[in-house]
Formats: structure tokens, sequence, C-alpha cells
């Protein structure tokens, strides 16, 4: 069975901050005008709660740069061994959970066209050939038994 080739990635994560923002605003807006309209209120002043909530949350959420890589053998994020999971796929965008080995706290990483540039296809490749093997040997595992 061919291995998937060495590959390595930096995410920066500015746009899964800015979504993360963006789902702020939109969760501020909707509960602040059903409150002020429940209320029986205008409900212009949603607008302004809505943008302050998600200028605090792009502010209390840091998004530090990530090192991932594949070495053909195990997935490292910044120098730490671990599991790499793809939890979703939008053809140019890629959000993975990173869980460290020996049981840690999972680090989520999302990945754009910007982060991974030439890389793309080789990452696609090592993410769902681990996904793959894995499969095959549950499959093995459940003829067996």
């Amino acid at each position: 069975m061919r291995h998937a080739p060495p590959v390595q990635v930096r995410s920066q994560g500015a746009g899964w901050r800015l979504a993360q923002a963006g789902l702020v605003v939109v969760a501020a807006a909707a509960f602040s005008a059903w409150l002020l309209l429940h209320a029986e209120w205008a409900a212009w002043p949603a607008a302004p709660a809505a943008l302050a909530a998600g200028l605090l949350a792009w502010r209390a959420w840091r998004c530090d740069p990530v090192a991932l890589a594949w070495d053909g053998q195990a997935w490292q994020a910044d120098g730490v061994v671990g599991e790499v999971d793809v939890m979703l796929d939008m053809a140019g965008f890629l959000l993975v959970r990173f869980r460290p080995i020996p049981a840690a706290r999972a680090r989520w990483i999302a990945l754009s066209q910007r982060d991974t540039g030439v890389a793309e296809h080789a990452l696609r490749v090592a993410l769902y050939a681990r996904a793959r093997v894995a499969v095959d040997a549950a499959t093995d595992l459940w003829r067996s038994g």
C-alpha cells in the first residue's frame, strides 16, 4: 500500500476568527431584536448591540498560527504528535480537529486555500488516505470476527 507524501502547511486562522465573530454578530442581533420586540420597543438598537458583541468576540478569540505537518507516519501540530480528523471540507476551506497524543485538549485548525497554497492537494491526500486506512482496518477486523 502506498502512503501519502509528507506535507506541511501553516494556518493563520484569520478567516475562521472572522467567521466565529460573524456568528456572534448574527446571534446577538437575533437575540437582542427578539428581546426588544418582545418588550414592544423598536428593534433598531439591536444593530449596535450585535456589532459590539462581534467586536468583543473578535478581541476575545485569538487564532495563533499553527504549523500542521504530516511526515509520512504521523501528524504534528507545532511539533506535538497527534491525530487529525476532517470536520468540515468546503472545497476552499478545511476545518480539522487535532487531538494530541497522549490525550490532551483537542485543537481546531482552520485551513484556507491561502494557507495551504500549492500543498493543498498533498494535504487532502494525507488527510483522506489516513481515514481510508482506518476504514480498511476496521473492515478487515469485522470480516475476521
